[in-house]
């Protein structure tokens, strides 16, 4: 990469805390700093004592950080704020990832963003400065990203958007998809940039941000100044217990110096890494880069993080949708191979007859059979000597029954011969004795690699030379030769589907085919007498099955118009009363008012009187409240009179007044509005969605959105709350009051999905065509 050269050229590695070398190599730890315009405090649950201090603790909270160690949490908190720090230490859940307990104010009137989890059994509190505005809405925002990119064609489509939307979420200069490779660098695979930053696509990591290592994943690094120098942890280890404190998942815990100094050779200010996680792997980063300090706000750093988590469940979708087409047309080509040996007395003639269709089972440039010390080969593969030579070397190599490589040679060093042919061998055995193989054959792919660094060259400090890290600033490149295409899982195990055929079934049908044709007639007979009979019940059987299925469309058809006649005479109803109660009552009251304001000109001083005519009025005036509540409770006026907009408005002003939980709306409908039956189901479908809500899930947040398309109106309403577990898509109707609303919705041609997921929360999805 030749990115920054200029920028950088006169950084010495001496500008950085001194590294962990092991051997010569780079050894991967957690340094036990901070980035500097940070605080950290890590505090013992029992008592918020402060074990450990780093950062900026002396601009942020007015004392030294070497100075905290043994003093008390409450000399740099508020009580309240004790409060909330002593209810998450002793909480029964463990903080794992950092969350966002509180905001306080720098003396500066900075706002502070306060984050806490648990590590190394103590509380740890961080401070984190808010220099750049925080998005408003997270999650609306995550979600209309996911909904830019989600229309992708493919996958170098999908992880090109996610490029992009980062890039215009956040503003860095350049986004990149990095996909880890076998040997654990990474390629950029998707890039996007500003038009004068230089261009890094293509290009292979060999120590990309996050390390491709076993064990637990981090979600984020961040590292927003590399040039500023690590705060330390005051002590570096605890008096308690002589431990360091474990910073893995820490919000503000500095990069290595040695990355710190490899983004700085790349002209690199600022950096922000996102795993990619595919069924509980990391599969690649999305990488920012930025050529100026940046330092991102808590909630965007977890909007960025919220939507790398998002965009990993779509990738897994779609790579799983690329291997299940892939089994899907092997499965097609397995049933029908074993459908022609099993019509095979011999197993090896029966595979030199129909060896052809082998080359489409699994995809590569030739095939061959190996029977009985015979080889006959189709495509490109190697000759019949060069292949006896290869099967003496294969029957030594230990394996279950499929072997596969994509550098052949490496392994057996004569097949650098026929590397052209054969670089890649996919072997199944079809036997122990004789040693009967087919083998599918993949030729070399000669690619070259251009790295980000020089790939094999170890991190080391040679003496009177500076420190050099493994990755450079210009590109290197390499040609990789004598390697194949490499085999993929959905090709072993095709082929160890295929053997298990073979062996399994197709040589039991064999066995048994000279009994088969025995009993052939006899069953024939037996099968005929059973279709004529079975053809008999079967039209007694139809005639049946159509009386009842006309029967049933018309109970059907009864059942919904009493339904729709009962729904809407309850909806008259319920506007009768609560006209009555509005009209009727609310003017008998105000009546009532009047006469008692008239009574108290009549009791002159009397100061007995008039007390006893104030409490009547007061009563009154309450029972005129709660007339008018219950009125719009039966049937809000608003939904009338001035739409499905102001009614839901209302409805979650008056929740949000009877209960603690958050609400967010979002409507799309602008001026317009829906069907009188159409604006009455949506009302009522979310009185009875927030009804569950506050009755079952313990939710914290809710949101609604309604939104208006083309031909139909939706409504989502998403809470936080402890869900549950479904059955598939389609949910039981018992559950959670769901039949009523499956019910309201099927009169307007409605439809209802559910999402839910124990400790996920729970989305409900009601659609109406309009």
């Amino acid at each position: 990469m030749h990115s920054g050269l200029d920028n950088s050229a006169e950084l010495r590695a001496s500008d950085f805390d001194p590294i962990t070398l092991a051997g010569g190599t780079r050894t991967e730890v957690l340094p036990g700093a901070i980035q500097p315009h940070a605080a950290l405090l890590a505090l013992a649950p029992a008592d918020l004592t402060i074990i450990h201090a780093a950062g900026a603790t002396a601009s942020l909270l007015g004392a030294a950080a070497e100075l905290l160690p043994g003093t008390a949490a409450s000399t740099a908190f508020s009580s309240d704020q004790i409060a909330r720090l002593q209810a998450l230490a002793t909480t029964d859940r463990w903080i794992e990832r950092p969350q966002h307990a509180f905001t306080l104010n720098a003396p500066d009137a900075t706002p502070i963003d306060v984050i806490v989890h648990h590590a190394s059994g103590l509380l740890v509190v961080e401070l984190d400065p808010r220099r750049e505005p925080a998005p408003e809405n997270s999650l609306a925002l995550v979600q209309s990203m996911i909904r830019r990119a989600r229309p992708a064609p493919n996958l170098q489509g999908f992880c090109d958007a996610m490029a992009a939307e980062l890039r215009s979420m956040t503003g860095f200069d350049r986004v990149m998809v990095y996909r880890f490779a076998p040997d654990g660098s990474a390629d950029v695979i998707a890039e996007a940039r500003g038009p004068e930053t230089s261009p890094f696509l293509g290009l292979r990591d060999p120590q990309p941000d996050i390390s491709n290592q076993p064990g637990s994943v981090s979600r984020i690094r961040v590292q927003p100044d590399v040039h500023a120098p690590a705060a330390p942890l005051w002590p570096a280890h605890s008096p308690r217990n002589g431990l360091a404190l474990d910073l893995s998942f820490s919000a503000t815990r500095s990069a290595s110096p040695e990355h710190r100094l490899y983004l700085a050779q790349l002209g690199v200010a600022a950096s922000l890494s996102l795993s990619l996680v595919v069924e509980g792997e990391l599969w690649g980063l999305i990488v920012c880069h930025h050529a100026t300090p940046r330092f991102l706000p808590y909630r965007m750093r977890e909007a960025c993080a919220l939507f790398a988590e998002m965009a990993s469940l779509q990738l897994e979708t779609r790579l799983a949708a690329d291997q299940l087409a892939a089994r899907l047309r092997s499965t097609r080509i397995h049933e029908e191979l074993v459908t022609r040996m099993s019509q095979e007395s011999d197993l090896a003639e029966g595979l030199i007859r129909f060896y052809p269709n082998l080359l489409d089972f699994i995809p590569a440039a030739g095939v061959g059979l190996w029977i009985d010390g015979q080889f006959t080969g189709i495509g490109a593969t190697p000759g019949p000597a060069q292949v006896a030579a290869m099967m003496g070397w294969l029957h030594g190599v230990p394996h279950d029954g499929v072997y596969h490589t994509d550098c052949l040679a490496l392994a057996y060093p004569p097949a650098k011969a026929f590397a052209g042919c054969a670089s890649g061998l996919l072997a199944l055995s079809l036997s122990n004795t004789p040693h009967n193989y087919v083998l599918w054959f993949r030729p070399e792919v000669v690619r070259v690699v251009t790295w980000a660094g020089m790939p094999n060259k170890p991190v080391g400090v040679d003496a009177g030379a500076p420190r050099t890290p493994k990755g450079c600033a210009s590109s290197w490149q390499e040609s990789v030769r004598l390697h194949g295409e490499p085999w993929l899982d959905t090709d072993v195990d095709a082929a160890h589907r295929l053997r298990e055929s073979l062996l399994d079934v197709v040589l039991r049908r064999i066995d048994g085919i000279a009994r088969e044709r025995r009993s052939a007639q006899l069953l024939q007979e037996q099968l005929m007498r059973q279709v004529e009979l079975g053809l008999s019940r079967s039209k007694d059987v139809a005639k049946t099955l159509q009386e009842e299925k006309r029967r049933r469309v018309l109970v059907e058809a009864d059942l919904s118009k009493v339904l729709r006649r009962t729904v809407e005479d309850q909806e008259a109803e319920r506007l009768r009363i609560a006209r009555e109660l509005h009209d009727t009552l609310g003017q008998s009251l105000t009546l009532l008012q009047l006469g008692f304001d008239k009574l108290g000109q009549a009791a002159g001083d009397n100061p007995e009187l008039q007390q006893r005519i104030a409490e009547m009025k007061s009563l009154t005036a309450d029972v005129g409240r709660q007339a008018n509540r219950l009125a719009w409770e039966i049937r809000p006026t608003a939904l009338d009179d001035l739409g499905i907009q102001t009614a839901i408005q209302n409805l979650l002003d008056s929740w949000s007044e009877k209960s603690s939980i958050e609400f967010d709306l979002h409507m799309t409908l602008g001026s317009r509005r829906l069907p009188s039956p159409v604006e009455t189901t949506l009302y009522r479908v979310l009185q009875e969605a927030l009804t569950n809500v506050v009755r079952h899930a313990s939710a914290r947040h809710v949101s609604v959105i309604l939104q208006l398309g083309d031909d139909q109106v939706t409504m989502i309403v998403e809470d936080d709350g402890c869900g549950f577990v479904t059955a598939g898509r389609k949910q039981p109707s018992g559950r959670l009051g769901l039949l009523g609303i499956r019910e309201r919705l099927s009169l307007v041609g409605g439809s209802l999905e559910i999402e839910s997921a124990p400790g996920k929360g729970t989305a409900l999805y009601a659609r109406i065509p309009l």
